[in-house]
């Protein structure tokens, strides 16, 4: 039970470390930033993105920089 805390404050912490905006990349440009089968859990430790809803694009994937969302 501790273990699963650990990770969802993990998981809390690596998602509020990303500026909002720095994971609204488009399918199409996504930069992998995983492997096959990762898990949100493991993506997010990796402070990547994850957004499994686009079939053809990479579930896990790097945030948009921030100079590129200053733009």
């Amino acid at each position: 039970m501790i273990w699963v805390l650990a990770i969802l404050t993990i998981v809390g912490l690596s998602n509020a470390l990303l500026p909002s905006g720095q994971c609204n990349v488009p399918a199409r440009s996504r930069e992998n930033c995983g492997y096959p089968g990762i898990g949100e859990i493991e993506c997010s430790a990796r402070q990547c993105c994850f957004d499994s809803n686009v079939i053809d694009a990479p579930w896990c994937f790097k945030p948009i920089s921030i100079e590129e969302c200053v733009l």
